[in-house]
């Protein structure tokens, strides 16, 4: 009786596990492009950094295709689709946490300086990634003539261009 339950518990707890997993679609209704990303800097510390995703979409087989999130190297990015020069795209930006300093109080007078604080590290939040991805791969999901269920398509081979480090200079 024991071993019965036991083992029905475990098929329970092995098929819930199951449906937290999303979907791959292995044909969606369009086709990409040499999809690639471009890290960046600001000049400035305080300004951040991060990264830049852009996928050329080609062959838009229906025109009622909205995209809406990309997954890559355990972030997720809302996205966003811009056409230039007759070809459409879907980029994302992903942005590292800017650092803050924190308000300190100088003062000839060390006892006036009391109420400063050590700078403390920030912790990463966890988010419930659901993909198990390289490097190089991503995942975009969309939505298909108006409905509510959200699909989801791997892109594979996403190549890296030369980094953009910005100068911490003000043009004129």
């Amino acid at each position: 009786m024991k071993k019965s339950l036991y083992i029905a518990l475990l098929s329970l707890v092995g098929l819930g596990s199951c449906a937290s997993q999303k979907k791959i679609q292995t044909n969606p209704p369009f086709t990409i492009e040499t999809p690639s990303f471009q890290k960046w800097t600001a000049g400035k510390e305080e300004s951040g950094s991060g990264l830049n995703v852009k996928i050329p979409i080609d062959q838009l087989q229906k025109e009622n295709i909205t995209f809406k999130d990309l997954y890559f190297r355990g972030k997720v990015s809302a996205v966003a689709t811009e056409t230039t020069a007759n070809k459409q795209y879907v980029t994302a930006k992903f942005t590292n946490q800017k650092f803050t300093k924190p308000d300190i109080i100088m003062h000839a007078d060390p006892r006036k300086e009391v109420g400063n604080q050590p700078p403390m590290p920030q912790k990463d939040e966890k988010i419930d990634y659901p993909f198990e991805l390289a490097d190089d791969e991503a995942v975009i999901s969309y939505l298909e003539n108006n409905s509510n269920k959200v699909k989801y398509t791997k892109i594979t081979g996403l190549k890296e261009k030369p980094a953009l480090i910005y100068s911490s200079k003000p043009m004129n």
